[in-house]
This record gives structure tokens, C-alpha cells and sequence, in this order.
């Protein structure tokens, strides 16, 4: 059976609310020491940078994509340079959802997945809206694919 697409998201930009609010901050207090020690000219040229920090990490979450198909989760990171991380879902050993308060409050949640992959043994999908129910799904696959590979956990002491 060939491998089917279920779900594709990207984290909320609330992931970036602290930067986007120190660099708001930043600018303005730049502008603020501008206009007070009347350094016109060559200050405003100092208000690019905490606006090109908080554009770097705008396009840095907006670049994340998670995708979720019948055998496999993708993490694809970077802007300029793509990497893609690859999950089979049969080798998710333990699922949980985290919601901080913050996170709470614009109705999103971190879904932690404990694995027995040896290049990513934790992975963590951020800032994803609660509304979705994504470890439900993740929870579902998860299943099958361990029925139709037949895989199971087993722990040695």
C-alpha cells in the first residue's frame, strides 16, 4: 500500500513572541537615543539590525514544515540550507503533550515523542494548535504501521 499524506503544518509564529518583543523594544530605544542625543543620520542606521534579528527568525519558523504521512513523520528545517529529518512512525516509543501556560493561552501545545531512533531519540513538535488533535493522528499511525510491519517494543533489563 503506498504511503499516504495526512497532515502538513508549520509552528505558530507565537514561538516568537519574546524576540519579536525585545526587538521591538530594541528599536525603539535606538530611535529613543537617536532623537535625544541628536545622532540623526548615522543612529537610524543602527534600528537594521534588531529588525533584521527579528525578520531572521520570522523566516526561520516560517521555513519549519512538519509532515505527517502513514509511515513516516518529516521535519524539515533552514531557509537557505533545507535539512529534512526523517521518523518512522513504527519506532515511537512514548507520546506526550506539553502546554505551558503561554501556549495555553493561544490554544497550541508541544508534542514530545520518545523514540528508538538513534539519530533523533526525542522529538519535539512545537506551537501546534490543540484544535487539530495531531497526537491522535500520530497516535493512529503509529499503530497501524506497527501492525503491518508487525514491529513490537521490547525492553531488556
Amino acid at each position: 500500500m503506498p504511503e499516504q499524506h495526512i497532515w502538513t503544518g508549520s509552528p505558530s509564529q507565537v514561538k516568537n513572541t519574546l524576540p519579536f518583543f525585545l526587538s521591538a523594544l530594541a528599536t525603539f530605544g535606538i530611535l529613543f537615543l537617536t532623537l535625544v542625543f541628536k545622532w540623526w543620520p548615522p543612529g537610524i542606521g543602527f534600528v537594521g539590525i534588531p529588525l533584521l534579528y527579528a525578520l531572521s527568525r520570522w523566516l526561520a519558523v516560517g521555513a519549519q514544515q512538519y509532515e505527517l504521512t502513514s509511515e513516516r513523520l518529516l521535519i524539515s528545517r533552514g531557509f537557505f540550507t533545507r535539512v529534512t529529518d526523517s521518523l518512522e512512525l513504527y519506532r515511537v516509543k512514548d507520546m506526550r503533550i506539553v502546554q505551558p501556560f503561554r501556549l495555553r493561552l493561544f490554544g497550541l501545545e508541544n508534542i514530545e515523542l520518545v523514540t528508538s531512533d538513534e539519530s533523533c531519540p526525542a522529538v519535539v513538535i512545537d506551537h501546534i494548535p490543540t484544535r487539530l488533535r495531531l497526537l491522535d493522528q500520530i497516535r493512529t499511525q503509529v499503530e497501524a504501521c506497527r501492525v503491518t510491519k508487525g514491529a513490537r517494543e521490547v525492553e531488556i533489563e
